[in-house]
């Protein structure tokens, strides 16, 4: 149990400072914008990159870990399509929305912070991301520009060139360029500079407080509050249940008993899966004008929820140490 506390508590604080400071408006106007951007652009990347270049590519690479992290997401994905088609007769747009939502969770302002204090390493959030960037992102998103684009009546040769635009933009995202190299030099054993991993641990030390901050700033946005105001709650229940139990529930399955994964594995595995939807859900969402509330509900619901099945998830496993 203090061990726990001990992880939770400075993430809790700091995310209520954030929280504060956002409805008192002590950064302006532009203060969230620019903190988010801080941490996205210049702290992430290098933390990710040093994280992967100094470990060993076997490490990385672990198979079962990965393939019983795609596996549960498969499975919450899977539900919420047949649910959402059956149940709440979503189609297209909203259905890859419904699912976009369900089954991603907040590694980078939330998973990587807690994973450090709980396991020493922002490893298995790194990894859990870079599942959702090279798989999840461009289906999901191609989905929703296919759907729209149909709607709207478009040519063959644009819907085409939309979906090729996904696929570039999710390539320039820096966390995934900073994956790669990370990936890289650790299965090619490059070895890199002290000087410049020095320099990027410095960085990413610095992405750990702003991250949590930023994730306070976050929930005191008026525009979240005002979305979050409505939408169907027996949807955004389900989503939540998805996201939060039936997920990391899958997962501990396939990692303990498909994969055979130690107990320090599955208990990161468990950890990472069971993370609250993020807001990229809700600007994503908000960009294509549907599934709006809904987003931003399970946003927020997951994320406050999340303040206690986060540290019963670590009660239950452990830390694996």
């Amino acid at each position: 149990m203090e061990h726990v506390i001990g992880v939770f508590a400075p993430v809790f604080a700091i995310t209520l400072v954030g929280f504060i400071c956002g409805r008192l408006r002590l950064l302006g106007p532009a203060g969230p914008t620019v903190l988010s951007r801080f941490v996205f652009y210049v702290a992430m990347p290098p933390l990710f990159f040093s994280t992967l270049a100094k470990r060993d590519f076997a490490e990385i690479a672990h198979w079962g870990y990965l393939a019983s992290y795609s596996a549960a997401i498969l499975v919450g994905g899977l539900t919420f399509l047949f649910i959402g088609r059956r149940v709440f007769k979503e189609r297209g747009a909203k259905l890859s929305l419904g699912i976009f939502t369900a089954i991603n969770g907040n590694a980078g302002y939330l998973g990587i912070p807690i994973c450090i204090y709980a396991f020493g390493t922002p490893l298995p959030a790194i990894l859990a991301t870079l599942v959702h960037m090279i798989f999840v992102y461009p289906v999901l998103i191609a989905w929703i520009e296919l759907d729209l684009a149909r709607e709207n009546g478009a040519p063959a040769s644009s819907i085409v060139a939309k979906i090729g635009q996904v696929f570039l933009v999710v390539l320039k995202n820096p966390l995934l360029l900073a994956n790669f190299a990370g990936v890289a030099v650790a299965a090619i054993g490059l070895h890199i500079p002290e000087t410049v991993l020095r320099t990027c641990d410095m960085l990413g030390h610095g992405a750990i407080p702003a991250a949590i901050f930023t994730l306070g700033l976050t929930l005191s946005e008026k525009d979240v509050e005002d979305a979050a105001s409505g939408g169907d709650r027996r949807e955004i229940a389900v989503v939540s249940l998805i996201k939060l139990a039936l997920i990391p529930i899958v997962a501990f399955v396939f990692g303990r008993f498909v994969f055979g994964l130690d107990a320090a594995q599955v208990a990161s595995l468990v950890f990472v899966a069971a993370l609250p939807s993020p807001k990229n859900a809700f600007i994503l969402a908000q960009r294509y004008g549907v599934y709006v509330r809904r987003a931003a509900m399970t946003v927020f619901v997951t994320t406050v929820a999340s303040a206690i099945t986060l540290p019963l998830i670590l009660l239950a496993v452990g830390s694996g140490g």
